[in-house]
């Protein structure tokens, strides 16, 4: 996207102070202010274009994010009752980066409601492992990925071998026929759908009650990113003893930030920021060196 003119610029700042708009009045949920006057946050507001302004005059980042808690990503510490983790970390450091504080909005009841937030201008952004799909860009903007994943089954291996009939595992399951269980409103019920025509695609309120359902047979898999499933799988090892763990090399779902369709400076932004951090994240990594990578990112965000 090609800079506009200085005149230009300086004409839609004047023109934002003069309507002084407070469009970002909804509740919230967690609200921390860390504004930054250090020489490496952006500070002279008269020089930005109107979507970084708009934060700036502000004095914070509002953040939508799905309410429920989604470890290691974002949750609430059951210690410090504060929120945290790799999704949080990010948006905190970005914050920093403008010299703002952070405000988190976790009113969003599903993730189609936070992609809405940000559609309707009630966020500045959405950050929340959001799955980047047709149907949402078609209404937001989305970064590059920040992490991306393989979309993966948690299979019942009792209820897979009743449809087997004597047929090798790989086939049946590229072919799995039955009850695949998904999140409401989330993109994997549109991913069901398509790779899975011979399956009946049931939807749960939320991701605890897909798990359920398939550790008590009521469907045979669970469908969800990588990361979720290895969780099942290293969290729950008794339960899971009946459970198997299939990703699909020839799938992805690419995790990205959601802007307004229109903040394509702050959609720049974001991107050459997750491009200086270099993280790489994939499942592996997030899942077995949390730690190391929520201080990587307080490290090179300083």
């Amino acid at each position: 996207m090609r800079n506009p003119l200085m005149s230009t610029r300086l004409f839609f700042v004047i023109v934002f102070l003069a309507w002084n708009a407070s469009a970002f009045g909804q509740d919230v949920a967690t609200s921390i202010n860390q504004a930054d006057s250090s020489s490496s946050a952006v500070t002279q507001k008269s020089d930005l274009p109107p979507d970084i302004a708009r934060i700036k005059e502000r004095g914070e980042l509002i953040v939508a994010m799905y309410h429920r808690d989604t470890p290691p990503f974002y949750y609430l510490d059951k210690k410090t009752k504060e929120l945290v983790g790799v999704d949080v970390e990010l948006a905190k450091g970005f914050a920093k980066r403008l010299g703002v504080g952070v405000t988190f909005d976790r009113t969003g009841k599903s993730f189609d409601e936070v992609v809405s937030k940000v559609a309707n201008r009630e966020a500045d952004l959405a950050i929340c492992k959001l799955s980047m799909t047709f149907s949402r860009m078609a209404k937001v903007q989305f970064t590059k990925p920040y992490i991306k994943l393989r979309q993966s089954l948690l299979v019942n291996q009792l209820e897979l071998l009743k449809i087997q009939r004597g047929r090798d595992p790989i086939p049946t399951i590229q072919n799995l026929e039955g009850r695949i269980g998904v999140i409401k409103k989330s993109s994997y019920v549109d991913y069901a759908t398509k790779h899975f025509p011979n399956a009946e695609v049931v939807e749960y309120a939320n991701w605890d009650a897909v798990v359920e359902a398939v550790l008590n047979q009521d469907i045979i898999a669970a469908y969800r990113d990588e990361a979720e499933i290895k969780k099942i799988i290293r969290d729950m090892p008794k339960e899971a003893k009946n459970l198997l763990s299939v990703s699909f090399d020839d799938t992805s779902d690419p995790k990205g930030v959601a802007v307004p369709w229109d903040s394509h400076s702050l959609k720049s932004l974001l991107d050459f920021y997750f491009d200086s951090l270099d993280l790489q994240l994939d499942a592996d990594r997030v899942l077995d060196n949390y730690q190391e990578v929520l201080e990587t990112i307080r490290r090179r965000t300083q």
